[in-house]
């Protein structure tokens, strides 16, 4: 029991999620697959690069950091694939700029994974699923 309160003391509300190093390494196989996977729809001549690189946001949006199932999460889900697909446009933009739009092999899969590790790591140091501490009862 807590001295002079009567009541017992609680633990510290333990993080829910993955250590950062964990979600690194992560967010980068996961943003490298669907880059490399993009990357190959590119050479078939399927879609044009900037619609592409723009669904490659919003799936990478929608797959890396917390699964949409956990809570709240679906909302934080749908803005991240929201601005994926403005992110992905950009970087379509900037590949143009570089002059590596033509070669999607390389910039597909590098968007892919560093958007997917931006998004990790603001999952994994972020907030979290905190739940508010109860007032005791006085």
């Amino acid at each position: 029991m807590a001295e002079g309160t009567g009541q017992t003391p609680q633990a510290p509300a333990k993080k829910k999620g993955l250590s950062a190093p964990v979600a690194i390494v992560l967010g980068l196989i996961k943003g490298g697959a669907l880059g490399a996977g993009a990357a190959w729809v590119a050479t078939q001549g399927y879609l044009p690069l900037w619609l592409l690189a723009s669904v490659l946001g919003v799936l990478a949006g929608a797959v890396a950091g917390r699964p949409p199932w956990r809570g709240f999460a679906w909302i934080a889900t749908i803005l991240k694939a929201c601005v994926g697909f403005g992110v992905g446009y950009g970087a379509y933009w900037l590949a143009g700029r570089i002059g590596v739009a033509n070669q999607p092999w390389v910039w597909l899969i590098a968007f892919g994974a560093l958007w997917s590790l931006l998004i990790e790591i603001d999952d994994a140091v972020g907030g979290g699923d905190e739940t508010p501490a109860k007032k005791p009862a006085a």
